[in-house]
This record gives C-alpha cells, sequence and structure tokens, in this order.
C-alpha cells in the first residue's frame, strides 16, 4: 500500500522566492518615503508608491505563474501515470489487462479536467497577493507616518518597527472565505489536495472499467479521529452494499468516508489513499494490531516518547521559526543597505545582530533535535531567497559579536569599568508583607484567571509559594502550566535579578508545546507591571498569557505582543511619563497604555472581589 505524494519542492521554491521578492520591493519602497512630510503631499507620495507597487507584483506574479505552468502539469501526469502502474499488479491477478493512462481516453480525461481545475484555482489564489500585499503596505506607511508625525516615537524607531512588521507579515494569499494563508503554504495545500484527488479520481475509474467494487485505504499514524475510524478499512465504490465485514475489514461507503467533502477523504491535506481490492484474491495490507500501533509514542526526543506524526509537527514548527527569522534578518539587511541615515542604519544593523542570535539559536536546536530523532533536516522547508551566502555570513558574525559583548558584560570589561550584572540580594524592600498571601483579597485575584475552580487554586498556589520562596529577594522563580497536558513545570534556583533561569526542563516543555497552550507565573519583587522583555518572551514561547505576581500583592496579566517591543522604544515612553511627574511604577503602566494598541497586546492588573 503506498500513500503516494508529490515532490513540489521546485514548485514551492518559486513562490518562497516571490514573497521574499515582494517583502524586499515593500522595504525599498518604505524607506524611499517621506514620513516627515506634510500630510497632503505623503498621502500623494503612498498612494503612487503603493501604486507601482501594486504593478510590481502582479508582473512578479505573472512570472512565477508562467513558470509553474509546466511543473503543475508534470505533476499532475507524473501522479497518474504512477497511481496506474502500482494498481496494474491488483488488476492484473484479478485476470483485467493492464492500461496505459496515456492510451485510456477516459483516465487522460480525469487527469486533464483535475489538472485545469487546480491551476485555475492556484491563479486565483495567488492574484490575490497584490491586493493584500498593498493593503500591508499602506497599513505599515500609514502607521510609522503616525507615529513620527505625532512625536510619539522617532523616525528612525517607526522605520525599524514597520520594517520588522514587513518581515513577519510576509505575502499572504486570501480566501473567499477572508481566511489568509502564506503564499507557499497555500499554494501547496492546492497543488497537493489537487493532485491527491485527482490520483484518487484516476483510480476509482480504472477499477470501476475492471468490475472492481472495493477500494483498500491506507493508513498512517497522526491521522484525523474523523479519518482514523476508516483507515485501513475498505470503501464500496460501486453496487449496493450487502455486507458490513469483508476479510475481517469494515466496509464503509463513499459518503462515510467523506469522498467529495474538503473535510473527508481526499479533502484538504488528507494524506490517505485507495487502491483496488477483490475480495478472495486481495489480502488486507493491515493486521488490525499494525493499526493501533501507527499512534505509538516510539520515537525519542529529549527524554520523552512521541509519535511519528508529534514529531513531524515539531520539526515542521522549528523549520518555520528559523525560516521566519531568515526572513526577517534579510529584510533588515536589504533596509541597511537602501537607507542613507545614519541613525536609522546603526538600528537596522543592531536588529540584524539581535536576529542572528536568535537564528543560531534556532538553528542549533533544529539541528539537535533532528539528531535526537534520526530525522533529516529539511534545509528547503526553511530557506529565504534574500537570505544568501553573504547574509548568512553576517548574521554568522553578528551573532559572534554579540556574544561576546554579553561575555565582556557578565566579565566587567576592561578594567571593571562595565558593571556586572545584578546578582540576587537580600533586601526589607522586597519583603512580602506578612498574612499577604493568606489574606482573602490577595486569593480572590485569581478567581477569574479560569473557569476551573481546581486550576484557580493552583495558579493561587503556585503564586504563594514563589512570594514565600523569593521574600525578601530580588529574585525570581518561574513556573509554566501546560493546558493541554495539564503539567507544570518550574524554575526556582536561579540567582540573577530580574531575569528567571530557563532551565533544560522548561525550554523542553515550551519546545515540545503548541501556541497558545502556556500560562506562565513568575514574580517581581518590587511589585512592577510586565516589563518588554515579559511581553517579548510570551511571544517568543508562545504563551496563552502570562501573569506577574508582585511581593507588594500586585497581580498582572498579560498577552502576547504581534511582534517584538523595541526595548528602546518602551523606555522612551517611560521616561516621558515620569517627566511629566508620573511615579516609576504609574510611568510603566502608562507605557504600556502607550503601546498596546500598536502591538496588539493585552494587560490588565488583576483586582479582589472585594
Amino acid at each position: 500500500m503506498q500513500n503516494y505524494e508529490p515532490d513540489v519542492t521546485q514548485l514551492l521554491g518559486l513562490y518562497q522566492q516571490l514573497e521574499d521578492d515582494i517583502v524586499a520591493d515593500m522595504v525599498r519602497r518604505m524607506l524611499k518615503m517621506g514620513f516627515v512630510s506634510e500630510s497632503t503631499a505623503y498621502q500623494a507620495e503612498v498612494l503612487q508608491s503603493a501604486g507601482i507597487l501594486y504593478e510590481d507584483i502582479l508582473q512578479m506574479i505573472a512570472d512565477r505563474t508562467d513558470a509553474s505552468v509546466a511543473q503543475v502539469r508534470a505533476l499532475f501526469e507524473d501522479a497518474g501515470v504512477k497511481t496506474v502502474d502500482i494498481d496494474n499488479d491488483t488488476h492484473e491477478a484479478a485476470g483485467e489487462v493492464p492500461v496505459d493512462i496515456r492510451q485510456d481516453a477516459g483516465m487522460k480525461q480525469v487527469l486533464e479536467a483535475g489538472y485545469r481545475k487546480t491551476l485555475g484555482t492556484m491563479r486565483n489564489l495567488v492574484s490575490t497577493t497584490a491586493n493584500t500585499t498593498q493593503t500591508a503596505f499602506l497599513q505599515a506607511c500609514d502607521r510609522a507616518y503616525m507615529q513620527v508625525s505625532s512625536g510619539a516615537f522617532s523616525y528612525q524607531d517607526a522605520i525599524r518597527m514597520a520594517v520588522r512588521n514587513l518581515a513577519d507579515g510576509g505575502a499572504y494569499v486570501t480566501y473567499p472565505t477572508g481566511h489568509q494563508d502564506r503564499i507557499d503554504v497555500a499554494v501547496r495545500r492546492c497543488v497537493l489536495t489537487g493532485v491527491g484527488q485527482t490520483a484518487a479520481a484516476v483510480a476509482k475509474k480504472r477499477a470501476e472499467d475492471s468490475g472492481c467494487r472495493y477500494m483498500e485505504l491506507t493508513a498512517h499514524g497522526g491521522a484525523r479521529p474523523e479519518h482514523a475510524r476508516w483507515q485501513g478499512q475498505l470503501v464500496q465504490i460501486q453496487g449496493k452494499r450487502t455486507r458490513k465485514i469483508i476479510d475481517g475489514l469494515k466496509v464503509f461507503t463513499l459518503e462515510e468516508i467523506g469522498y467529495g467533502d474538503g473535510r473527508g477523504f481526499k479533502g484538504w491535506n488528507c494524506r490517505h489513499n485507495w487502491h483496488p481490492y477483490y475480495p478472495g484474491l486481495s489480502t488486507p495490507n493491515y493486521t488490525p494490531e499494525e493499526i493501533a500501533r501507527l499512534d505509538e509514542k516510539s520515537i525519542s526526543y529529549n527524554g520523552e516518547k512521541y509519535t511519528e506524526y508529534e514529531i513531524s509537527q515539531m520539526q515542521r514548527k522549528g523549520e518555520r521559526k528559523v525560516r521566519a527569522l531568515k526572513r526577517r534578518a534579510a529584510a533588515l539587511d536589504e533596509a541597511a543597505k537602501n537607507t542613507d541615515d545614519p541613525a536609522l542604519k546603526q538600528g537596522l544593523n543592531d536588529d540584524f545582530a539581535a536576529v542572528s542570535v536568535r537564528l543560531k539559536d534556532a538553528e542549533k536546536t533544529l539541528k539537535d533535535f533532528c539528531r535526537q530523532t534520526g530525522r533529516r533536516n529539511d534545509t528547503f522547508r526553511s530557506q529565504v531567497n534574500g537570505f544568501g551566502r553573504s547574509t548568512a555570513q553576517r548574521a554568522v558574525q553578528a551573532a559572534k559579536r554579540v556574544q561576546n559583548g554579553k561575555k565582556e558584560l557578565t566579565s566587567g570589561g576592561d578594567g571593571g569599568i562595565i558593571k556586572e550584572q545584578e546578582r540576587m540580594q537580600s533586601s526589607s524592600d522586597y519583603a512580602v508583607p506578612k498574612d499577604l498571601v493568606k489574606s482573602r483579597e490577595f486569593r480572590s485575584k485569581f478567581d477569574s484567571m479560569d473557569s476551573d475552580k481546581k486550576l484557580q487554586r493552583q495558579y493561587y498556589q503556585v503564586a504563594k509559594k514563589m512570594l514565600n520562596h523569593r521574600s525578601g529577594t530580588n529574585g525570581e522563580d518561574l513556573y509554566f502550566y501546560n493546558t493541554r497536558t495539564k503539567k507544570w513545570y518550574s524554575s526556582t534556583t536561579g540567582t540573577q535579578a530580574g531575569t528567571p533561569d530557563y532551565t533544560e526542563e522548561i525550554r523542553r516543555a515550551l519546545q515540545e508545546s503548541e501556541k497558545d497552550e502556556i500560562v506562565s507565573f513568575h514574580n517581581h519583587p518590587l511589585g512592577m507591571p510586565p516589563s518588554a522583555g515579559d511581553l517579548n518572551a510570551a511571544l517568543k514561547n508562545g504563551y496563552q498569557k502570562g501573569y506577574t505576581i508582585g511581593h507588594d500583592g500586585t497581580v498582572f496579566e498579560y498577552t502576547a505582543p504581534i511582534f517584538i517591543i523595541d526595548e528602546a522604544v518602551y523606555n522612551k515612553r517611560i521616561s516621558l511619563h515620569a517627566e511629566k511627574g508620573d511615579s516609576e511604577f504609574q510611568a510603566q503602566v502608562n507605557a504600556l497604555l502607550d503601546l498596546q494598541e500598536f502591538y496588539k497586546f493585552k494587560f490588565k492588573e488583576m483586582k479582589s472581589d472585594g
């Protein structure tokens, strides 16, 4: 039994290159904009630039589409030939004459119809990219202009944020439902679904022509529950069903497996296939025991066991992270090359260096993951057209400079001019007031964190543990709760002030968690609200939400921003409010209020019910 999946690597390469070229084009055009001009002049300039961008993208799309037509046809023809060749052996054993799809008018017609339908769908999807990209460009420019003209941000800070935003956004297609996907994701889904459906239709036509009534369905690990119930079984494709069990296999109808439905067999992202089955002649390809073992946790990673499906999803997540960081690095590098503003160039280069460090860590993690699990590191999935050899070399050098700089900072540097990072200290300033953790006022702040009262109590107990442990010190404990696995992870040994210790256990837990599964808790010795670093950690690690627990009883809830908050921007907002007479606490609160709309995060202070 074979789950044939065509190789779309070369085809996707065209559209990944398209996305990278679009991002680079947007960045270059943004840097030419006059964000310090009068409103009327700016509007005329941005509309003109957006119009030219739109035309450029249409041409890029046309070029890629023309180049992809022959590739898509080849994928369909190859799938048709292989499908018929694979099934010929079974049909021959039943006394049928082997056929060649290239000589069979009926099957050729099925193949051609599937090819034309898929090509049309792909073209329609990709064509929406011009509109979505133009809209994203206009929004990014308008946001930067408002930031600069209002005086809330410097020109340099606004542009740096805009570049990162454009890089992280990339190029999207828009479905008729309004749903959006990255362009390469949409093309892959469209082509693989189209090829799969057409190959299945060819196999069905061949079976019907041969008088074969049944098809045996393939099986694989990690199947959706609604697909798992029929995988490895039989489906009747013609005639009235008279038996529900044949050779120990359950018999389903086409309707029962969802044939022709996007959610069913050969629907969206379905990897199942089928092959002819002749009762009394054919032998089942799977035993019940083999099907049951498909979802066994047999692959080891960091001391835990996972299924093949879980491992593949973890690898895809790691590859997406590497590609996203490469895309951002390439955009920052492109921007730095296209500006003559010294301050902006320096800021972009600093951002490039910071991203390079994160990229190095992500690549190291992915490499180690593949080593432990025995999987092949699919470099194609993480490559970026604008991140060539020269950019990669600069990224490596930048990461080394940052790492060396960190070593100098912690060691005191030359002659001790740079102070050593603050270590954990004891002070009455950090003491938790007597009886605070036992008070009803403090405990009731946890009642609205979750509808599950049992989980409310767990959250409260964790907060109490942290405060009792760290009372009188400026150290921070860190707790994670996985809402899917119901497991807790903790770090309580860190000795560096303001920096919870990310233990190997916690790093592994974050690596294995899906987005928005984690709820985070850590203490703030001075009772301050979440910092920019806290919010950035939520984005980086995919928190569902996070909580800071102050030694004075203050509790804040926060969510992740949509992109990394610039620490310099955050600190500048604090300074502006401090200059107006705000306390340090209120200045930080007001700075977060200033930034939450732009960065799209939420935060609030948890209040007691009394």
